[in-house]
């Protein structure tokens, strides 16, 4: 039996944190009506150049959360459809991690968040773009305005 509804959020701010600069992740999974998993966290190292970099290790810290679900969903007697599906809404990021070429420009990223480019190659995860009108996972990174 398939769940009626099925997903996976991530989104990153750049730098917010006004003591030390680093970003926060967070994430969000819902399997059914309910959520199973979520996170809002300050990223371990500080994003030098851009928010783009910020999104990218987002997707990577998501993609690493995000593999252990169709194990335990197996578990649960629950099949999952292969490959995991992600939103995010930088373009960048997308692009980071399917293109090789734009990869080249970005070896300052250190190496071990290059890993959900070989998820994504793998095809056990697909990052794929959201409006940010439809990000929902915004609440754990910034604060929001009344109308979100």
């Amino acid at each position: 039996m398939k769940p009626k509804a099925n997903y996976k959020y991530m989104d990153a701010d750049w730098a917010s944190n006004v003591s030390d600069k680093r970003s926060t992740s967070g994430f969000m999974f819902s399997f059914g009506s309910g959520v199973v998993s979520w996170s809002s966290k300050k990223q371990p190292t500080v994003a030098l150049l851009s928010t783009d970099q910020a999104k990218y290790k987002g997707a990577t810290i998501t993609a690493c959360e995000v593999l252990w679900l169709p194990k335990l969903f197996s578990d649960l007697g629950q099949s999952v459809d292969a490959p995991v599906v992600i939103y995010c809404d930088n373009i960048n990021s997308i692009l980071l991690v399917n293109n090789p070429v734009y990869h080249a420009r970005k070896k300052h990223i250190e190496v071990h968040y290059h890993f959900i480019r070989e998820k994504i190659i793998a095809k056990e995860i697909d990052l794929i773009h959201v409006s940010t009108k439809d990000q929902i996972v915004d609440i754990f990174t910034k604060a929001l305005d009344i109308n979100k």
